[in-house]
């Protein structure tokens, strides 16, 4: 085992809480070193981009939420000023601000663990009608919805840099600052960051979607080349960026087989004049050495995969008809007169649920139905996986008698999970469920107070319509891959919980991510041994209670 495994490795066991202990964290939260949410370069030229008022918004009744899982359908929209304004508007943007007493604060389109938004976007593109005469690179402000110009260069350079890509790709990098969040969760912050970015990778995702777009991860860039794409200079300042990953956005309908830029546009980027300077989040730091180590075993170094056009399966292709003719006889969705950007500008985290409201059996497997990878675009855009497979605790659902059960998102694992997991487990499959989906019960009984007590004791899991733990192949992708793909697993958990995010949204209930919970209690729950599989994220969905006291208002004056 190489040092950066075994370093990762030791990061995981030592950031898990246990019934005895929770992961190191700060004592107290100390107010005054609380970062600032918004990262802005003082200096850099400012892009004011378009707003929509929530008005706006609940009039446009196209594109559905339906076609958002085939964009090729809706027809790209031409690259402007106002199509990259709602991409960002539809992503990453404030979506409300909220209002008690005299304190105030701003939620986003896209959620972030306890509300510290650790995610930094930039965009690199060619000229953009209306918004850049030049090809450039731009840091996303949401507090303003605008972006900051940090360097323009040479249409040759552009040139060299989108070669090999589908006619009207631009590129999306997302960046980390773990101290953001590691100022109130301490050692634990690594995984939720990577959460967050799961998260905004989906949030883009669906955004694009809505614009006839695509998205898709350049798995083979390293660390270091996304870095200096992005202007971002590293070093060991606490505030500092770290390079996640670099998407492409380009047309849906056309193949984008790509991993990476073309390596010898990098060395234009490093000749580059950076616009501006971050302001200073913080006043003082606590330092959290095992976030430092993990970040560096885990940085990406690039790698050289042949990408082609995957054969479809004869497996695929029966799950995307079924899914197909429910979607089009609209007897199992119901979804195709909602609207998108509705359900997108709607999502909100429930703080709590009515532990009296029950989920009809045909929203909850349209749920697990949606997280299946096949012909679903926020997966496609990960290049690999999945990984992650869901334990559910179900309290209340129409159907459906209480208790523990599994849904495998990948096909012919259920014999394999029989030999790991205890021995005792039913495996009953219910007399309600798809003959398509492998749902199966593991557990009859009343387990709610359960499910709140691994998840950190919180109401929510407990009073939820169910609870979803995602459990995830764990050491074999890190030994086949290499330690990098640790924050992947973790993107693909926040990609998940996204798409339950906006499932439940769409579907008039409401989620909320659960990044604290018990790992090994679980593990020991299930009769794990070892880390062939491990918990990664917890996610409830049920019905909202209304929040008493506080105030809601817009995002954006005017």
């Amino acid at each position: 085992m190489n040092s950066e495994l075994e370093a990762i490795l030791s990061y995981h066991q030592a950031s898990k809480h246990g019934f005895k202990a929770y992961a190191p964290g700060p004592r107290f939260l100390e107010m005054s070193i609380k970062p600032d949410p918004f990262l802005n370069y003082k200096g850099a030229p400012l892009l004011k981009l378009d707003t929509w008022s929530e008005e706006d918004i609940k009039s446009e009744l196209l594109p559905t939420y339906e076609q958002a899982y085939s964009p090729e359908k809706t027809g790209p929209s031409g690259l402007n000023r106002n199509s990259i304004s709602q991409l960002f508007f539809d992503s990453l943007a404030i979506s409300v601000w909220k209002k008690t007493g005299n304190a105030s604060w701003a939620l986003r389109i896209n959620p972030s663990s306890g509300n510290l938004h650790p995610t930094e976007a930039y965009i690199i593109s060619g000229p953009v009608k209306e918004l850049l005469e030049k090809p450039a690179v731009c840091h996303y402000v949401p507090l303003q919805h605008a972006l900051e110009l940090r360097a323009e260069f040479p249409r040759e350079t552009w040139e060299k840099l989108s070669s090999g890509f589908p006619k009207g790709t631009f590129f999306i990098g997302l960046s980390s600052i773990y101290w953001r969040v590691a100022w109130k969760y301490g050692i634990r912050a690594f995984r939720y960051a990577n959460h967050d970015l799961g998260h905004a990778i989906a949030a883009l995702t669906f955004s694009a979607a809505g614009l006839g777009w695509r998205t898709g991860l350049l798995a083979d860039m390293g660390s270091e080349e996304t870095g200096k794409l992005l202007g971002i200079s590293g070093g060991k300042d606490p505030e500092k960026e770290e390079p996640a990953c670099l998407l492409a956005v380009y047309p849906a309908g056309k193949e984008c087989l790509s991993g990476k830029v073309t390596p010898s546009a990098l060395a234009d980027f490093e000749k580059l004049s950076w616009n501006g300077v971050p302001n200073r989040l913080s006043p003082a730091h606590v330092e959290w050495a095992g976030i430092e180590k993990a970040a560096s075993a885990t940085r990406k170094k690039e790698t050289s995969y042949v990408r082609e056009k995957k054969p479809e399966l004869k497996h695929e292709r029966k799950a995307a008809g079924l899914s197909s003719a429910i979607s089009g006889s609209g007897i199992h969705s119901g979804l195709e007169t909602v609207p998108l950007r509705s359900v997108i500008h709607r999502r909100r985290s429930a703080l709590e649920m009515n532990n009296s409201a029950y989920m009809d059996e045909a929203s909850f497997y349209g749920i697990l139905r949606r997280t299946l990878p096949e012909k679903n675009p926020v997966f496609e855009t990960l290049s690999s996986g999945p990984f992650a497979h869901l334990l559910l605790f179900v309290n209340r659902v129409k159907g459906l008698r209480e208790g523990l059960y599994i849904f495998l998102r990948k096909t012919g694992e259920a014999e394999e999970f029989k030999t790991t997991f205890r021995p005792d487990f039913l495996w009953e499959k219910p007399e309600s469920c798809p003959y398509d989906l492998e749902f199966y019960l593991l557990v009859e009984e009343k387990l709610h107070h359960f499910a709140a007590q691994l998840s950190c004791a919180q109401r929510k899991a407990e009073d939820a319509c169910f609870t979803a733990c995602m459990l995830s192949e764990f050491e074999e992708p890190l030994k086949t891959e290499g330690s990098w793909m640790y924050p992947h697993l973790f993107w693909e958990c926040g990609i998940l919980g996204q798409l339950l995010y906006l499932e439940a949204e769409a579907r008039g209930f409401r989620g909320c991510g659960i990044g604290c919970f018990f790992d090994d209690p679980l593990h020991e729950t299930l009769g794990l041994e070892g880390l062939e599989y491990q918990d990664l994220y917890h996610f409830a969905v049920g019905s909202p209670l209304q929040e008493i006291g506080v105030l809601t208002l817009p995002a954006y004056k005017g």
